[in-house]
């Protein structure tokens, strides 16, 4: 059972989902789903204000290891998901929340087909995040 992702990604009241958690899923993606290669990764968003938050914070943390990130700006799901695939992206970064309030945002992962992240993957993704927590606990 995961314990950040739903069904359709992450979503969370912008309360919870601050800068720092942000940052954590950014790279926990890069760390797992991207392991470490330089790729490309193509970003969308919905209208929600806080969306270019959580692109840029995206942007920052994947640019430092390498992945060259499109910004496909603002666009609908399947649009992104469509994107993946035709530009050769090895993922794409949705930033919604859907049919929530805009006091919501989310995040959903696709793969290099523009399908949904796979489970396992997912798994792995939230295996990593604790792992990030655990160290910023202890340190």
């Amino acid at each position: 059972m995961a314990k950040y992702f739903g069904t359709d990604g992450i979503r969370m009241r912008l309360v919870d989902l601050t800068p720092e958690f942000v940052a954590m899923v950014a790279h926990a993606v890069a760390a797992v789903a991207l392991d470490g290669q330089s790729v490309k990764v193509v970003i969308g968003r919905d209208t929600r204000g806080s969306g270019a938050v959580i692109r840029d914070i995206f942007k920052d943390v994947l640019s430092v290891g390498g992945v060259v990130v499109i910004d496909a700006g603002i666009l609908p799901t399947a649009a992104l998901a469509f994107l993946v695939s035709d530009l050769s992206c090895h993922m794409g970064i949705m930033i919604t929340a859907s049919h929530n309030t805009a006091e919501w945002n989310g995040i959903k992962l696709f793969n290099k087909d523009g399908k949904k992240v796979m489970h396992k993957e997912i798994e792995a993704i939230e295996r990593e995040m604790d792992r990030i927590l655990n160290n910023q606990v202890q340190a």
